[in-house]
């Protein structure tokens, strides 16, 4: 028993604030003889919100359980029966009746869109009434995973309880399923006898689009042995994370009684993304990229959240202004119309008017809004025949050839590339310019560090918007040498307007 010296007082006004009543409310109470004192001093009374709880809950006019946090409440097993399951926008809602007022466990699904959760407590209890707890993405090691406490009659009123609580109201252990296991029709179906099930864990990707894509390729094409290869991929991860976190919650510092796994993975054997030639993968990409069908779209969707598509010819969309320089104006009077294929679900575009388009160098789709404004996908690698002479510090960054073609600088499919800075963007700019020193073909290298001193240096400087820097240059700052600049040092903001 907590000594009372210690615990929070309240005066009526706080009472009030707790409740969620007017200060009027409360004196009345305490004139009238309903609600006394938890103690004294000197002369003036006060109370504890433990008994501040317990005597709400015991009132008759009216339901109070929604003011009241689950903590709050008495343990009172005998007299809570399971109901059922209720179905949420985005979760499925486990419901008990309590004699204090229903509890309900909600568990949000892992590839819905979801409601807000003041959405979901006014659909579970219009009235108010009740307790709505929702399981979170969080875990502790003493407590298990986190819940999000909501007061259906206190709207802005949030707390955390632990399971080890709940399950003390609801009188038996709770069921608990890991995030990719939380399959709708499993939570639904669900009833305090359930036994463990074991399930197929939920993907992030859909991979439903992959392997209807991939049956209507022969078996041995290399769109089909790419597309189900990522299947398998994705049915391992979510088959893994599923078991990592079941492992977690049984070697979390939980009593008995508390927690029972509701469901745990079916194994699914690891998958290699090597397991598929890196060749064979970008010929079964391209194949796909040039179709124009819904489901081609949609696998096109899938890999580039998968890893951006590390796999496609062209990734890292970026804006580029027609009349933002010389560079990016020549490069919009080359572009082509073309047929919206799969390619352009790499751009992420909205449904608004626009064109199609291609840059007929590098074969990366471009969108045009008809203002001004293009939204291009960058090439990973360069169809150059001739080796880098400029490199122009723009947006994008140029590449320009000894036989005076212009590229967008290559990029790899997650790490971009910028300069004026320490970190991981002029990394991997500095990276980039190495290779294409040595080979103008060369695939953008996937990572941010390990490029010669010398052009790590240079690429960390402030240099201005538009600055060219010269093969000779590039070359000397590789070697580690001195590189001087016109303009160098300075913000590129003071300097952007008077570059030529």
């Amino acid at each position: 028993m907590e000594d009372a010296d210690k615990r929070r007082r309240l005066g009526m006004g706080a009472v009030g604030q707790l409740l969620g009543v007017p200060r009027l409310m409360v004196w009345w109470w305490v004139k009238t003889g309903q609600l006394t004192e938890t103690g004294l001093d000197d002369g003036q009374r006060w109370w504890s919100e433990d008994d501040v709880y317990q005597w709400v809950l015991r009132r008759r006019d009216g339901d109070w359980s929604g003011r009241v946090p689950v903590t709050a409440w008495p343990s009172m097993p005998l007299h809570t029966v399971y109901e059922a399951a209720v179905q949420l926008p985005g979760a499925v809602a486990l419901r008990w009746r309590t004699r204090w007022g229903p509890v309900h466990l909600v568990w949000p699904l892992p590839t819905a869109a979801r409601a807000p959760h003041r959405q979901w407590v006014e659909q579970l209890t219009p009235g108010g009434d009740g307790a709505v707890l929702v399981v979170s993405g969080g875990f502790s090691l003493r407590h298990g995973p986190e819940l999000k406490g909501l007061l259906p009659g206190l709207s802005a009123r949030a707390y955390t309880p632990t399971w080890i609580e709940v399950a003390a109201v609801v009188g038996h252990p709770l069921p608990w399923w890991p995030v990719t296991l939380r399959d709708a029709r499993l939570l639904r179906d669900w009833t305090p006898s359930t036994d463990t099930v074991t399930a197929m864990a939920v993907p992030a990707l859909d991979t439903a689009a992959l392997l209807m894509m991939a049956s209507t390729y022969p078996q041995t094409h290399p769109a089909a042995r790419v597309l189900v290869h990522l299947a398998r991929l994705a049915h391992a991860q979510a088959a893994s994370s599923a078991e990592t976190l079941v492992s977690m919650v049984e070697g979390a510092d939980l009593p008995d009684g508390v927690l029972r796994i509701a469901a745990r993975p079916m194994p699914v054997p690891d998958g290699d993304l090597d397991a598929v030639d890196p060749t064979h993968r970008r010929a079964g990409w391209l194949d796909l990229l040039a179709r124009t069908d819904d489901l081609a779209r949609r696998c096109v969707r899938e890999v580039t959240n998968w890893d951006a598509g590390s796999d496609l010819p062209y990734s890292n969309p970026q804006s580029i202004e027609e009349n933002d320089s010389v560079w990016a104006y020549a490069w919009t009077r080359r572009l082509v119309p073309t047929a919206r294929t799969a390619a352009f679900e790499v751009l992420a575009r909205p449904d608004e008017p626009g064109t199609a388009l291609v840059d007929p160098y590098t074969d990366a789709p471009v969108w045009h809004n008809g203002v001004g404004d293009y939204t291009a996908a960058m090439p990973q690698r360069l169809p150059a025949t001739a080796p880098l002479a400029e490199l122009i510090l723009d947006g994008p960054v140029w590449v320009r050839t000894a036989d005076d073609k212009i590229y967008p600088a290559p990029g790899d499919s997650y790490y971009g590339i910028s300069w004026g800075y320490n970190g991981s963007g002029p990394g991997s700019l500095a990276l980039l310019v190495d290779a294409l020193l040595d080979d103008i073909n060369t695939q953008a290298p996937a990572d941010a560090v390990g490029a010669p001193p010398g052009l790590e240096a240079l690429f960390s400087r402030k240099l201005p918007d538009r600055t060219v820097l010269t093969r000779a240059q590039l070359e000397a700052a590789r070697r580690g040498e001195q590189v001087i600049i016109a303009v160098d040092d300075v913000d590129p903001a003071d300097t952007e307007d008077d570059q030529p």
